[in-house]
């Protein structure tokens, strides 16, 4: 079966009521088409773009210098303007080294707040959002000093208590 679809030639498949590939080759839009129930019409179809060897040159290749002493620039078309680029403020610290130490270290819990905090400042300041990077900063700064006042505190009251105790 294999060997006479091999043997097949175009004007066979005329005569068994099947349609010869398409000279313009368009020959799978118009197979698509006819599954699809619409109507193709090849001289409405874009051709397809010219491959280079065939009358055309390809164009050098683009090196780096090449590219910083090309004087091809983008020119903005008349009546449209760049948009104001507002100045940004520096990223605010975050303190992530200082919290994960009082995490660590001092009270746990309130070092835990502290490093999620840190950890969100720079991903706030990175979405545009000075604001809320700012304020996670300093939320960040404050729960690494309640850290450290309770880690210091807790100590300060255990020691003695471990000495009552008999």
């Amino acid at each position: 079966m294999e060997n006479e679809d091999k043997d097949r030639r175009p004007d066979d498949e005329a005569a068994n009521g099947q349609q010869p590939p398409r000279p313009d080759g368009f020959d799978v839009e118009q197979e698509w088409a006819e599954k699809l129930g619409m109507d193709f019409d090849a001289r409405r179809a874009a051709t397809p773009p010219p491959v280079p060897g065939e009358g055309q040159a390809c164009p050098p290749p683009v090196t780096p210098q090449a590219a910083r002493d090309s004087s091809k620039m983008y020119v903005m078309p008349p009546g449209e303007e760049l948009p104001e680029r507002t100045p940004q403020p520096p990223m605010p610290p975050t303190y992530m080294v200082w919290a994960i130490l009082s995490m660590l270290c001092c009270c746990f819990p309130a070092g835990i707040v502290a490093t999620i905090y840190a950890a969100s400042v720079s991903s706030r300041y990175f979405a545009r959002d000075f604001e809320g990077a700012r304020r996670a900063s300093r939320n960040a700064e404050i729960w690494i000093i309640v850290s450290i006042v309770a880690g210091i505190v807790s100590n300060a009251l255990y020691v003695p208590l471990t000495l009552l105790m008999p």
